[in-house]
């Protein structure tokens, strides 16, 4: 069977769609795919791309509380401290720095904890 869809991907539960793919398109450079829109134009789900990888953003009413057992999505960029800049520009927060120029994690508007990442250059 062959689909557009990964086996497995996260979806994030968010209560505004539209501001979240608005979020992680500016900050990550996410590319948004098909949307589901309600008959009143709200976007219900949409698949987004970050460099290769799809997850989607889901837009419920009421989302389940959030835990601190939630997984911590991780983004590598060759410019983690533009991504920051970006993130904290629209609402983000920084939650942990490891003291090292190459991890920094951050919750996002929608409570959702994200590690930005420098990849490892060759030695």
């Amino acid at each position: 069977m062959t689909s557009e869809h990964p086996p497995a991907a996260p979806c994030l539960m968010v209560t505004d769609a539209s501001d979240a793919i608005a979020f992680y398109a500016h900050v990550f450079g996410a590319v948004p795919h098909p949307q589901e829109c309600l008959a009143d134009g709200r976007v219900l789900t949409a698949d987004l791309v970050v460099d290769g990888h799809r997850f989607t953003v889901s837009e419920w009413a009421d989302p389940p509380a959030t835990t601190p057992r939630l997984p911590v999505l991780t983004v590598d960029s060759v410019d983690p401290d533009a991504v920051l800049r970006r993130a904290v520009a629209v609402g983000a927060r920084v939650s942990a720095a490891n003291g090292t120029p190459r991890e920094v994690l951050l919750r996002d508007p929608n409570g959702r904890s994200w590690a930005i990442t420098r990849p490892e250059r060759p030695a």
